[in-house]
């Protein structure tokens, strides 16, 4: 994050040495004003515990979340983390809600977005949805993801010729985040954001998850059911909750 960019309504703690931030719904347009009005990029990345513990593994991606404006908490286990640390309480956010709230305070100063990502009907379906739903903000250019790796550099130009307020990025994309994060010199000042999720609910490919089942964190049972390999992840998450309590017992 920009050391001179204070985002109004947002604090930022740590668990287990990753920066989380915790602010309220109502402060996304204020903090999306703020990184619109400072000369300088920013990125906004969507945090699961599985996100912690990559954090933890990966000096790069670790750099990426540090380095990012706003560090968003989704999952349950990570609300969870910042008590068992005994951390002030944080709020959870649903990605699809949050891109909704920041695209919203961009269609009322007639801001611009760029889309990258998906295959030529979920990128239609994504500008479309957004245009209808939002018809102040102006889409400045698209680009399916999937590409040859030497299309790339015509890709960025693009990008940066456009200067959108708001790169949204979705699948198709190598390197997903890091990808936005290795690439944040070539563009102009303003916030990019990756999310698959986002893209396949613009695009109808999924269903927005219900409010409760987000709050009981029981949204994300489908990924189970359709990758169920996931399941050998449990004693990574066995081990990190040994590194949670390591931090809790040297914080006494």
């Amino acid at each position: 994050m920009d050391a001179e960019v204070v985002l109004p309504g947002v604090d930022r703690t740590d668990i287990a040495g990753i920066p989380v931030d915790m602010f309220s719904e109502e402060a996304i347009p204020e903090a999306v004003d703020a990184m619109l009005a400072s000369d300088t990029y920013h990125q906004i990345v969507f945090l699961r515990t599985w996100d912690l513990i990559r954090a933890r593994r990966s000096p790069q991606f670790r750099q990426c979340v540090r380095e990012s404006s706003l560090s968003v908490p989704v999952s349950r286990g990570i609300k969870r983390s910042a008590g068992f640390l005994r951390r002030r309480p944080l709020n959870r956010h649903m990605p699809f809600e949050f891109v909704i709230r920041m695209l919203g305070a961009l269609e009322q100063r007639n801001r611009s977005v760029y889309i990258l990502g998906g295959d030529k009907t979920h990128l239609h379906r994504v500008e479309e949805g957004i245009k209808l739903t939002f018809p102040g903000i102006r889409v400045v250019g698209r680009y399916t993801g999937y590409y040859p790796r030497e299309y790339e550099l015509n890709i960025t130009t693009a990008i940066k010729k456009s200067a959108p307020d708001l790169l949204l990025v979705g699948p198709g994309i190598s390197g997903k985040d890091l990808w936005v994060f290795t690439h944040r010199k070539l563009f102009n000042p303003g916030i990019s954001v990756w999310s698959t999720e986002v893209f396949d609910i613009f695009s109808d490919r999924k269903r927005k998850p219900s409010r409760q089942a987000f709050l009981r964190g029981t949204d994300r049972i489908s990924v189970l059911l359709t990758r169920p390999w996931r399941v050998l992840r449990l004693p990574v998450y066995l081990w990190f909750g040994l590194v949670l309590l390591y931090h809790r017992i040297r914080k006494r």
